[in-house]
């Protein structure tokens, strides 16, 4: 199958692509939106393979959680591509994305984590197994204390600790963890797009309509929560 995926619910912008002849990858941290760079790195993916965008048989897109406006840029361009093009979509979490992309041993732990501000992080916990390039889930993707994905990891197993909230609660992880690990994360086409052809191959009646394929938040915005409390408060003042 010729298979595109794209994420970017991080800072990391990935955009993987795969053919017979093989993959094309792009990872990248951009200067400017996402908006302004997702469609030229697919544009430059697929030339790589000598493939059109009319050549894709399946289209994945990662759904977060993550950043607000890189799951909406991401998914949007994932359901046009697909709607115009007639193709299956799949929706990926993103947490999942980037641990396949991490090499580990057998019993070892993957804890992504990306900043969610307010002292939490949208973060996942993975264990790593002898039977394929899927690790399994511990801790679903979700708005977190960084304390709750440490919590799951085994003592005596490394922990694979990846991403920007990582990164920041780095001195907390080392304190809560006796093995962890930084590495840096080398996204595989191959392997990123095997994880989406899996995906759709379990279920593919399932992933016919892009209009199924929706980004998950995990928490509301800040906006949605400031407009709550409004509600809550009800109206103020009365008529004299």
């Amino acid at each position: 199958m010729n298979v595109l995926v794209i994420d970017t619910a991080s800072s990391l912008e990935i955009i993987a692509a795969r053919a017979k002849r093989g993959g094309a990858m792009s990872s990248a941290l951009p200067q400017s939106s996402h908006s302004v760079t997702i469609l030229p790195a697919i544009d430059r993916c697929l030339s790589r393979l000598g493939l059109a965008p009319g050549d894709l048989d399946l289209i994945g897109v990662g759904v977060g959680p993550g950043s607000f406006t890189g799951i909406r840029i991401a998914v949007s361009t994932a359901r046009m591509l697909a709607q115009v093009l007639g193709r299956p979509l799949v929706g990926l979490p993103t947490h999942l994305i980037y641990a396949v992309s991490i090499s580990a041993e057998e019993g070892d732990a993957i804890l992504v984590a990306f900043d969610a501000k307010k002292g939490r992080v949208f973060g996942a916990l993975y264990r790593k197994t002898g039977d394929g390039t899927v690790p399994r889930e511990i801790i679903p993707p979700g708005d977190y204390a960084i304390e709750r994905l440490a919590s799951g990891s085994e003592a005596g197993r490394t922990t694979h600790c990846i991403g920007n909230g990582a990164e920041k609660y780095a001195r907390e992880l080392s304190a809560m963890l006796p093995r962890t690990a930084m590495p840096d994360i080398h996204p595989d086409a191959g392997t990123i797009c095997s994880l989406a052809v899996d995906t759709y191959r379990k279920d593919p009646g399932r992933y016919g309509d892009c209009n199924n394929v929706v980004p998950d938040y995990a928490r509301k915005s800040d906006a949605e929560e400031a407009l709550d409390r409004k509600k809550k408060a009800g109206p103020t003042g009365s008529a004299g």
